[in-house]
């Protein structure tokens, strides 16, 4: 069996063949490229397609950057680590030249290019082994990987989606594969509504040719139809949201019994898709999230904002909870808490394996859906028991009562919420993004939600120029059609 390798040139890759080894090789020169025929056959895209996944697979992509990004942007965390990347990034002092931009854009690419060649050779190629059913499952995993690499792209490289997203420029949709020199393009940037547009077409056919499940790191219709209602949330459509989450809901995923276990055991009833990461096919200590989270790997890169520690974890149990747990001789603990160890600058433990540097990066799990569908019927119907019921559900799962000698009981008799505890809708709300603050901590979620609530982010706009990546200034200078970002 082969792999591919890519070469990046101008924001698109050009492929060439290779023996098969467990990652994408170096990139060799142009004048390698090979024939389009080595995508001849089912074999060849069934190659493409592992390409793909490998290609998300890499630590500034899929591995790590989607998750650690996220938080390094927002409230949510410090950055502690010595990797002058992320120092800036934190710093908000980003350049063109930065390494976690740059690989991000170029594996995302990377990505795009090999679903790009499965879906022309399921359109051209002539292989009996090409049965409707194979056909199928190729192009729906090839479109659900193009659209999670042009959203996580958009996501970082555009403006948030707002009123100007027609105009607010986005990132290149790549529709065409290159496999030989003359397939060379020099695009320009789409908007950022343009891409959205695309990134939902292209999930919902996935959502359509898919099984409900697949193999562990595999694309599936649920996972396709969750980034779709992730996608009706940052557009604010809260009712479409709302639609969607209850399809993710539904689909058969159950939730774990305690909120760590989707992260200390792989694989889990709750876990829709994930990006694997194994001893054998690690993303290094370097591309960790144990390395970069755990209080035994380098000691914590990043570690717990005092904002989140404040305003997240210590605020989920109120001064009256745990005063009417105390009356009866309980305490009260959120095992989310207990994911973080303190050593005066609190690291985060849920990702544990810091011995194989192998945590799976966990995309989509069902109790974001949970709280998604909680948040939105709420901002649609006001105070409901729905809502209520959802968010109770995540909380009662997450908080123990603890007697004297130390015994975890059920403590939803006093922390789960009434219609009555909140005065209006608005407060409603409130309790169910403090909620996902807490539940979804260094899951790749802060800085979207800040952007989609439009609040300050550490003392800058939701929409500042610093909030958003540079488009790496190699592909600037090889193609003259893209613009810079505003600020560098």
């Amino acid at each position: 069996m082969q792999k591919l390798k890519l070469y990046l040139l101008a924001g698109l890759v050009i492929c060439l063949a290779s023996a098969c080894t467990d990652y994408l090789e170096t990139p060799q020169p142009a004048q390698s490229l090979p024939s389009s025929a080595a995508f001849s056959d089912v074999a060849g895209l069934q190659t493409a397609l592992i390409g793909a996944y490998e290609a998300v697979q890499r630590s500034d992509y899929g591995a790590t950057g989607t998750s650690i990004n996220a938080n390094v942007l927002s409230d949510n965390a410090e950055w502690r680590g010595s990797f002058p990347s992320y120092i800036d990034m934190f710093n908000r002092e980003m350049t063109a030249f930065n390494g976690e931009a740059g690989g991000m854009w170029s594996n995302a690419y990377l990505s795009i290019n090999h679903t790009n060649l499965v879906l022309n050779g399921v359109a051209t190629i002539d292989d009996p082994a090409l049965t409707a059913d194979v056909a199928n499952q190729l192009r729906g995993e090839a479109l659900f990987l193009r659209a999670l690499a042009h959203f996580e792209l958009v996501r970082y490289f555009g403006k948030p989606w707002s009123s100007s997203s027609a105009s607010d420029l986005g990132v290149p949709i790549m529709l065409t594969p290159v496999a030989n020199t003359p397939d060379i393009t020099f695009p320009a940037r789409n908007t950022v509504e343009e891409v959205y547009n695309q990134v939902i077409a292209d999930f919902t056919e996935a959502a359509n040719l898919l099984p409900a499940t697949n193999d562990a790191g595999r694309a599936n219709s649920t996972a396709a139809t969750a980034y779709l209602a992730e996608i009706a949330f940052q557009q604010r459509d809260y009712p479409r949201a709302a639609t969607l989450a209850q399809q993710v809901i539904d689909a058969g995923y159950t939730l774990t019994a305690s909120p760590e276990e989707p992260f200390f055991s792989e694989g889990t009833s709750e876990e829709i898709f994930a990006i694997i990461n194994t001893a054998q096919d690690n993303p290094g200590v370097n591309g960790s999230l144990a390395t970069f989270h755990h209080i035994n790997g380098r000691g914590g890169d990043v570690v717990v904002s005092e904002d989140l520690r404040n305003n997240g974890y210590l605020a989920i149990i109120t001064d009256e909870q745990m005063m009417e747990a105390e009356a009866a001789g309980d305490t009260l603990i959120d095992l989310r808490a207990a994911l973080l160890t303190s050593n005066g600058i609190f690291n985060v433990e849920k990702y544990e394996d810091f011995t194989n540097n192998a945590d799976d990066n966990v995309l989509v799990r069902l109790a974001t859906y949970y709280l998604m569908r909680a948040e939105a019927l709420a901002r649609t119907d006001g105070i409901n028991q729905e809502s209520i019921d959802l968010l109770n559900t995540i909380r009662n799962r997450a908080i123990r009562r603890v007697d004297a000698d130390g015994v975890q009981g059920d403590a939803s008799d006093i922390v789960s919420y009434e219609a009555d505890d909140f005065a209006d809708a608005d407060e409603l709300i409130e309790a169910i993004i403090l909620e996902r603050r807490v539940e979804l901590a260094f899951e790749g979620n802060r800085i979207h939600d800040l952007r989609r609530l439009q609040r300050d982010v550490r003392g800058v706009s939701w929409d500042a120029d610093v909030l958003v990546f540079p488009i790496p200034q190699r592909e600037i200078d090889a193609n003259d059609q893209l613009v810079q970002n505003p600020g560098y």
